[in-house]
């Protein structure tokens, strides 16, 4: 964190938390994993012994001005350049030295102990009083791995695209960053100056402008977007649109064209478009060049991927619709939003709730019940999946109120048929069905939910009413969309995590210097995972804030945070803790 002899101009600190405010309000929305973090860092443009070289704003005082003085050596050598050129040439040699501090700036985050496991993105730089101000927003290494990616960044004349869009969302938030940066006077700072939606939007524009390049007509790189949205809106004789369409150059090595079209239509001739789609369903595709509509195909022959030169625009339902590279969703647009791409429930989190529930369960028979899991969601109707130890004696009570069957593995190939008429689908831990249309039974419970709906209410009751007699899991698939996990447990964490921010605490507790800052941080941390502390841990967290603030109740600026006791949680167990 800056010091007041340290401050570029007299609103960067507030600044710096607008830009960190509208970030969570924009990546949490599509992610609530993504957790970013904005830090402001400013470097003189001219060296000046009077000035600071380098200012942070980081609030959580991780990053120092120290980490940075190799920038210096940059900053010299652009002065010596630049006292004798021209103002053209001036002003392309700060280019280069923007270029060069980004290059730098980028080794220092990514060798620094705080930063190795993330990874860092910038914005344009900002003049302001004699510095290039960066915003420099932070996320998660390991996270970010687990999106797909295209490979391909740059175009044959060196114009960055966007390789996925998480990568649009990103250029969309630092230009605006940047541009609230600029923004006179500082004092009315506002990120925000286009709002979440508008700022999501922008980026499925950016992100279409990628898929339309593999049309290889460059009149239709900033239509595409828009035009889907409006085809998915519209209804042809009152019915909703499905199919697909691929966007690739004509004549593509792996497209079978089955019927051309003599006068192809425009891709903003919305209505002759939408009537064209009737034609189309998951194999018979539409073909666009991404302006033009010139027949129906299918795909042939095995797609080099690594061309990145086909795409599909999946039409799934009536103003829905998803764009696809190699059978990986890459976007997903709902009224005319875009999303990420996630899974309807979260495997990380289905995979550890069976195992916590069914022991010893093996990674064979888990990947077998995702599989059929996830094709249990696409039941646009609502179902659930019932998953019981004692499914066969299940079957035989409820016979009167089922369809028991003969026991039989299940696949993803027959569930969408047995998932299609109303009732639950008892099935074991090695998929083996032993009973459909399943009429739950169980008693009156507080654990209900007004607002939801009749069949998730019966799956809380008959979970109720086993959980004492069976190892139960149920995946309950709304007709509204909306997916359950019951029981819904929490996540797992890692006990070491705990421990040693307890640590840490104790450290602060014995320190002579009151770092406010540190101390806000971890009782946020605490109060964030206080499910997951011990009464013990409770007790020690809660004696050591005491300490604490009585020990720098004097040094306080007048603002403090009230931070609660912490209460231990009657529901937790050693079975939430991850094995180390």
């Amino acid at each position: 964190m800056t010091g007041a002899n340290n401050m570029i101009w007299e609103h960067q600190q507030h600044c710096q938390i607008s830009l960190q405010l509208a970030a969570e309000e924009l990546f949490n929305s599509l992610d609530d994993r993504l957790s970013p973090r904005i830090f402001l860092i400013g470097v003189l443009l001219k060296p000046d012994m009077h000035l600071p070289f380098v200012s942070l704003e980081c609030p959580d005082a991780e990053y120092e001005m120290k980490d940075f003085m190799s920038l210096k050596a940059l900053s010299i050598q652009h002065s010596l350049l630049v006292k004798q050129e021209n103002e053209v040439e001036k002003q392309s040699h700060t280019g280069l030295l923007n270029t060069a501090y980004t290059t730098e700036m980028q080794h220092i985050l990514r060798t620094h102990v705080n930063g190795k496991n993330n990874a860092y993105f910038f914005s344009e730089p900002v003049y302001v009083n004699g510095y290039l101000v960066y915003a420099v927003l932070e996320l998660s290494r390991q996270l970010l791995s687990t999106f797909y990616y295209l490979t391909k960044n740059t175009l044959a004349n060196g114009q960055h695209i966007s390789r996925s869009f998480l990568e649009s969302i990103i250029k969309v938030y630092l230009d605006a960053a940047a541009d609230a940066l600029k923004s006179k006077p500082q004092s009315d700072f506002n990120v925000l100056a286009k709002s979440r939606d508008e700022l999501v939007s922008k980026a499925g524009h950016d992100f279409l402008t990628t898929i339309s390049l593999a049309g290889q007509n460059s009149s239709g790189l900033h239509v595409l977007f828009d035009a889907c949205n409006t085809i998915s809106s519209l209804k042809y004789e009152g019915e909703e649109g499905f199919g697909k369409m691929v966007i690739a150059k004509q004549e593509h090595p792996n497209v079978k064209v089955t019927m051309l079209l003599e006068n192809p239509i425009h891709i903003k001739d919305f209505r002759r478009m939408r009537k064209f789609l009737e034609l189309a369903d998951n194999k018979q595709m539409m073909l666009s060049d991404s302006v033009w509509i010139y027949g129906l195909g299918q795909l042939t022959g095995k797609y080099n991927y690594h061309d990145e030169s086909l795409f599909i625009v999946h039409f799934t339902k009536h103003f829905h619709w998803e764009v696809l590279h190699h059978n990986h969703i890459m976007m997903s647009v709902s009224f005319r939003m875009p999303a990420l791409h996630n899974e309807k429930i979260n495997k990380e989190k289905f995979y550890s709730s069976l195992k916590r529930v069914f022991h010893g369960i093996d990674k064979s028979k888990l990947n077998a019940l995702w599989e059929v899991t996830m094709e249990a969601t696409k039941q646009k109707h609502g179902t659930i999946l019932a998953i019981s130890s004692e499914a066969d004696q299940e079957a035989i009570r409820l016979n009167s109120q089922c369809f028991k069957i003969k026991p039989m593995r299940i696949n993803k190939d027959i569930i969408h048929q047995i998932t299609s008429i109303d009732g639950a689908v008892l099935i074991d831990i090695d998929c083996t069905c032993h009973a459909i249309g399943v009429i739950l039974d169980g008693i009156a419970t507080a654990n209900g939910d007004s607002s939801r709906g009749a069949r998730y209410n019966s799956a809380v009751r008959y979970y109720e009413h086993m959980i004492n007699k069976a190892q139960t899991v149920l995946v309950v698939i709304s007709e509204d969309g909306l997916i359950d996990l019951i029981p819904d447990l929490k996540a797992q964490v890692k006990h070491s995590i705990i421990v040693a921010h307890i640590r840490e605490l104790t450290k602060l507790s014995q320190s002579d210097k009151y770092l406010r800052r540190n101390f806000n941080r971890l009782m946020e941390f605490f109060q964030e995972h206080d499910f997951y502390l011990s009464p013990k841990e409770c007790a020690t967290v809660n004696k050591l804030r005491r300490t604490i603030e009585l020990k720098y109740k004097d040094s306080e600026d007048g603002v403090r945070m009230i931070w609660n006791n912490l209460i231990p949680n009657s529901a937790m167990n050693i079975g939430y803790y991850v094995r180390e």
